[in-house]
């Protein structure tokens, strides 16, 4: 008989899979829910469609049944959210360059307007700003003037750069360009863009499909950088010819680009563009589902936790062939997230944490995180009572992971919470394996960090083959009409429910309410308010 010695056995227990013995998970209401949530029925839960109406009405229900309070608009469980869907019209997008021959749409550019002017023409002087980054020891802006200009960047930032912030800063140069009088922006399609995305790729996603955002009291679509009118994109062939006879050239540029600092000069191009936009605009509205869990200690009873996951997701889709599926179920994405948000729910019902707790389903997160911005910015209680927010988004939930990743833990003192509730559950709580992808700006809980909140993201680990199973969900079944609840290993999306729930309980029952930490990015740039003071 083969014998382990004592000390190895109770490391090998201590990592085991102990999801039952210590959280009790209904993991037959986990399958019920996502199978309702992901069902053809639901016609893919497109924010502002009759689908999205069931599904919020579907997790209204539930939310009722389970004892939350509703915490939406006027005693319901819905907070309504005013949407403009806009779409790149089929004609009236034109872009013609000073000393360039004629260009064709979908060949040599793309061109696009925004929500808040719905068709018109720019003739601005080109002025190119490299990254466009403003931070202490760059600055991109220094020597041009954008004032009435068409600001011309490359998309990212340099290697050196965390990404968390690269993503930020590519994210929002749109405001920062308005608040120096850009009239419009142009991306070049340079070699590391082309690297991540295909020109015709990116031509079809520019040219197709709608956009949304949230239309705020004041009857103005909310965007950043409200002065630019237009944006567009150059083709890899009209972005070298755009830099031509400069001397910083788009081999330059290439060099730029794979060095550590890309460094970057500013300059005028020296020619004008003239840019026509047309958009087709629709208002519609789409609910956010909101219940409420009091906390027990009276004297937190005005410090909110925000439990997120967006409801939505892509619709109905025109099928490539004859009889092809054309419904995008969005099992994973993000099905799941909502079903285990609902779960932990249920347990913290069962034994409520310290501090209340707001449980919300977005709309709209699949057009730009729209949801959670009107969310954020005009929250059913009093925004400063809004101490924190843990975000579920799409967690692969398909082979048996051992270890899970919490972006932007690592930034308050949300940590300690987070690292408990993983060390509890036998996991381990492991760095961003994909740092460069800047994943914490992707998904709803950025929208709580620009209102200065700290935030937590969850996700599972690339350990034990999770790096291998989540690039197979990712090239075959994200954004397709197979991600369908047949994917899903329910045993599996129960631990990472029971995971999800401990932090929670956690974050909740912190001593003191949670705070950035002193010199973050995030908390010096949104969340100062919020800040914990340096030793």
């Amino acid at each position: 008989m083969n014998f382990k010695p004592f000390a190895i056995c109770a490391a090998l227990a201590l990592f085991a899979s102990p999801a039952a013995a210590q959280v009790d998970i209904d993991n037959a209401m986990l399958e019920r829910d996502v199978t309702i949530l992901a069902a053809d029925d639901m016609e893919g839960r497109e924010a502002g469609t009759r689908g999205h109406e069931r599904a919020a009405g579907y997790v209204a229900g539930r939310m009722a049944a389970l004892g939350l309070e509703p915490a939406g608009d006027n005693g319901t469980y819905f907070q309504h959210v005013p949407l403009r869907s806009y779409a790149r019209s089929e004609s009236g997008n034109t872009l013609a360059i000073a000393g360039m021959d004629q260009l064709a749409s979908g060949t040599d550019y793309v061109v696009r307007g925004g929500p808040q002017v719905q068709s018109g023409t720019i003739t601005a002087p080109l002025v190119f700003i490299g990254f466009g980054l403003d931070l202490p020891g760059r600055d991109d802006f220094a020597g041009v003037d954008l004032e009435g200009a068409i600001a011309v960047r490359i998309f990212g930032g340099p290697a050196n750069l965390d990404g968390e912030e690269a993503a930020h800063f590519s994210s929002s140069l749109n405001q920062r360009l308005s608040d120096r009088g850009a009239v419009g922006v142009f991306t070049l399609f340079s070699l590391k863009m082309s690297e991540r995305v295909s020109w015709e790729r990116l031509v079809g996603y520019l040219s197709h499909g709608n956009r949304m955002t949230w239309i705020g009291p004041d009857g103005n679509a909310d965007m950043q950088g409200p002065n630019i009118a237009a944006s567009g994109y150059l083709s890899p062939e009209m972005s070298r010819a755009l830099l031509a006879g400069q001397d910083f050239d788009y081999d330059d540029l290439a060099a730029a680009e794979a060095s550590e600092s890309g460094s970057l000069p500013s300059f005028a191009l020296g020619r004008s563009a003239t840019m026509t936009f047309a958009s087709d605009y629709a208002d519609i509205d789409s609910p956010n589902v909101i219940g409420m869990i009091p906390g027990s200690d009276p004297a937190l009873a005005d410090e909110y936790v925000v439990l997120t996951a967006h409801l939505d997701h892509l619709g109905i889709q025109s099928a490539e062939a004859e009889g092809e599926d054309a419904i995008f179920n969005g099992a994973l994405d993000n099905a799941v997230g909502v079903a285990s948000m609902l779960e932990v729910s249920r347990l913290l019902i069962e034994t409520p944490p310290a501090r209340p707790i707001l449980v919300v389903a977005l709309t709209a997160e699949e057009k730009g995180l729209i949801g959670s911005s009107y969310n954020a910015a005009n929250p059913t209680v009093p925004a400063d009572q809004v101490v924190a927010n843990v975000n579920l988004d799409m967690p692969i939930a398909t082979y048996d992971f051992q270890d899970v990743v919490a972006f932007g833990a690592e930034r308050s003192t949300l940590y300690p919470a987070v690292q408990a509730a993983a060390r509890e559950f036998g996991l381990t709580l492991s760095p961003d394996p994909q740092p460069e992808q800047g994943f914490f700006t992707r998904s709803d809980q950025y929208s709580y960090v620009l209102a200065g909140i700290p935030a937590v993201y969850l996700d599972l680990g690339f350990a034990n083959g999770g790096d291998a199973a989540q690039g197979t969900v990712l090239t075959e079944h994200y954004h397709q009409p197979s991600d369908e609840a047949g994917l899903i290993d329910f045993d599996v999306l129960a631990r990472f429910t029971g995971v999800n729930y401990l932090i929670a309980r956690n974050v909740a029952n912190m001593e003191e309410r949670p705070m950035w930490l002193p010199g973050d990015f995030f908390g010096m740039t949104f969340g100062k308010a919020q800040t914990a003071p340096a030793e």
